[in-house]
């Protein structure tokens, strides 16, 4: 491995992690990758949490994968009173999931471990919405940070993967916590300016591989509908929508996210070898968070990238 800093940084989007997983599951089997050895910190929000620390544990990315395919449709399964939603409403007075499947999950994979056991840096942004702020989650690699080293791994991926009318607010340590996809669903920049503010890495030395979960080309749409133009307000029920106002937001910050390292990372001298190489899909449909029936697509999605981009990825990971 090379003397520069390598950062694994993987977003938000619900099942549509299956999307990273079986990415870096290709990644896995083509090339033998020891993730503990490749990468020097790995980041990653909601979904993405569950990768990151699922790798940063020690787990294969094929583990991670199956993870999604053999247990998604439980974890994905509305509440009775969700399935018997008309028009959406019920998400006005409750969440869609319960969050019992996933947590249960989650033990499976890490267990009593606590982000103290972790033997690398490992990022996982939440939000403390009782105070209104950012919660970012941290293994011990700073010392002068002493708030998470007893925190179960498999809580601080729960609290990251809590989304908004997807799943209940989870409490760790008195602090209700929610989706840090609301302002970090792509956690690169978060990594990259704590690589440098906590760990000492000089900017140039950063190499991010940083993997969405797919970014719809369309969200609203140039026209709602006669009915709906003329009838109906923009309201969270009728012209918002929920999923694709949560779509809205995450695919917003994940770009902001993007666009400000690209900025951080500008160099006059263009013979500079890159800095960060994002890997994402783009969709003409809407795109659900959801669905396990959408397995197949997701999967598709990641093999026709790591067949496409598979020599980039090698490239820029120096392997």
């Amino acid at each position: 491995m090379s003397d520069k800093f390598y950062i694994l940084s993987i977003d938000g989007g619900g099942f549509r992690g299956a999307y990273s997983a079986y990415l870096l599951k290709r990644m896995e089997d083509a090339w033998n990758i020891d993730w503990l050895a490749q990468f020097n910190l790995f980041a990653g929000t909601s979904t993405g949490a569950i990768i990151a620390a699922g790798l940063a544990h020690g787990q294969s990315a094929s583990s991670l994968y199956n993870l999604y395919a053999e247990h998604g449709q439980s974890i994905f399964r509305k509440r009775w009173f969700a399935r018997l939603d008309i028009g959406g409403f019920s998400s006005l007075i409750a969440s869609r999931y319960s969050s019992k499947k996933l947590r249960s999950y989650l033990h499976d994979v890490f267990g009593d471990t606590q982000l103290k056991d972790i033997p690398v840096p490992l990022i996982i942004p939440s939000v403390d919405i009782g105070g209104g702020r950012v919660h970012v989650f941290k293994s011990a690699y700073d010392p002068e940070f002493h708030r998470d080293p007893k925190v179960p791994v498999a809580d601080a991926v729960m609290a990251s993967c809590s989304a908004p009318t997807y799943f209940d607010p989870y409490v760790v340590d008195h602090y209700p916590l929610t989706d840090g996809g609301l302002w970090a669903n792509n956690p690169a920049f978060v990594a990259a300016i704590e690589a440098k503010r906590r760990l000492g890495v000089d900017l140039c030395d950063l190499r991010i591989l940083s993997i969405g979960t797919g970014k719809s080309e369309t969200c609203y749409g140039s026209t709602a509908g006669w009915f709906c133009n003329t009838f109906c307000g923009w309201g969270i029920a009728t012209r918002w929508r929920r999923q694709q106002f949560i779509n809205l937001i995450l695919n917003l910050q994940a770009e902001s996210s993007h666009n400000m390292l690209n900025l951080l990372f500008q160099t006059k001298d263009k013979r500079e070898p890159e800095q960060l190489l994002r890997i994402n899909f783009a969709s003409d449909k809407p795109l659900s968070m959801d669905d396990p029936r959408k397995l197949s697509d997701w999967t598709r999605e990641a093999d026709q990238d790591f067949t496409h981009k598979g020599h980039k990825i090698k490239e820029f990971l120096a392997l």
